[in-house]
């Protein structure tokens, strides 16, 4: 069998309602070269495993499933140790689908591959998606830019400053360049999720954003987060934010810091986010209380609309308008 061009990682738990759908329409891309399908589960209890390992019997070239016996986010939250395992990656391209997404088209591969290699610019790309919630569904297309970049039909090139007011890369829309020093560099973080790795690639790179609909997003209770509570994971995404500013400094990055930090104080200050919702050893240790997240944050506010953001932080907001509020943050 050829060496795979492309590599696909999906990452899956308690999934069973999906994970049919999701790696039917992995199996069935159409492209002109050889890929494979990682399938990394960790220790569902519904279900899940069986269906992989029957998608496994009936593509066994194609499927490559690690299938864990204990949960491995509990322990420390993060995209496990599949993006750690790097020898695991034999393809030139590195794409990703969340065991509870799908992809919409069966070319998806090889359109993304092709805008790759025709941007050398680009250390990634990524497209427009369609959200499905609550039996609603509606594409999602992003439209507001920062930066002024190269446009035509098909979409166009973006940087890491076009993050600023929106994260609009959706995981599952995602391909990247498989780089070694991209691993490196994770190496240095404390966790290792989507985030890192996208802003890594766009921080020494830039990124092509196609208007095309390749993927689908669930929206649900479960999520991604193998179970998470909204509370934990604000919590886990603050730490994530606040451990790449400690360690790179960048000003993108401190801007959505504060952002979480504001709405943690807020939510605390409001009775929001008492300590008992915080279920996860792993991070409820290490949950700080207001005075400890203001010790942190005051440094490194650099604004006056940052310093006056900071203690409108403190005025407690009614449930309905948190809840609101969480719920775009985790959109």
């Amino acid at each position: 069998m050829p060496k795979p061009l492309v590599t696909v990682i999906c990452i899956t738990y308690n999934h069973v309602q999906f994970i049919r759908s999701c790696l039917e329409s992995l199996v069935s891309q159409q492209c002109d070269f050889s890929y494979e399908i990682i399938v990394h589960d960790d220790a569902s209890i519904d279900g899940t495993q069986d269906i992989i390992k029957e998608f496994y019997h009936n593509y066994p070239d194609l499927i490559i499933p690690i299938l864990q016996k204990e949960n491995q986010w509990s322990k420390k939250p993060g995209l496990l140790d599949v993006f750690v395992e790097k020898s695991l990656f034999s393809g030139t391209y590195i794409a990703l689908c969340e065991g509870d997404d799908f992809w919409v088209e069966p070319d998806k591969l090889q359109k993304q591959v092709e805008i790759l290699e025709n941007h050398p610019e680009c250390n990634m790309t990524c497209s427009s998606y369609l959200l499905i919630d609550n039996n609603e569904k509606r594409d999602i297309i992003q439209k507001k830019w920062e930066t002024e970049n190269y446009e035509d039909k098909s979409g166009r090139v973006f940087e890491l400053a076009d993050l600023n007011h929106s994260f609009f890369i959706k995981t599952s829309t995602a391909m990247f360049r498989n780089f070694s020093e991209l691993y490196i560099q994770l190496d240095k973080f404390e966790f290792c999720l989507d985030i890192h790795i996208f802003y890594l690639l766009l921080k020494s790179g830039k990124g092509y954003y196609s208007k095309d609909v390749m993927a689908g997003y669930n929206r649900h209770p479960g999520g991604t987060y193998s179970g998470s509570t909204q509370h934990e994971i604000l919590l886990t995404q603050y730490f994530i934010l606040k451990d790449i500013y400690e360690k790179d400094g960048d000003d993108f990055v401190r801007k959505k810091y504060l952002e979480l930090a504001f709405l943690m104080i807020n939510l605390k200050v409001s009775g929001l986010m008492p300590g008992r919702k915080i279920k996860q050893k792993a991070i409820r240790y290490r949950n700080p209380g207001i005075v400890k997240l203001v010790k942190t944050i005051k440094p490194v506010l650099e604004t006056k609309t940052e310093r006056e953001t900071f203690y409108k932080s403190f005025v407690p907001m009614q449930a309905k308008a948190i809840r609101q509020k969480m719920k775009q943050l985790f959109q």
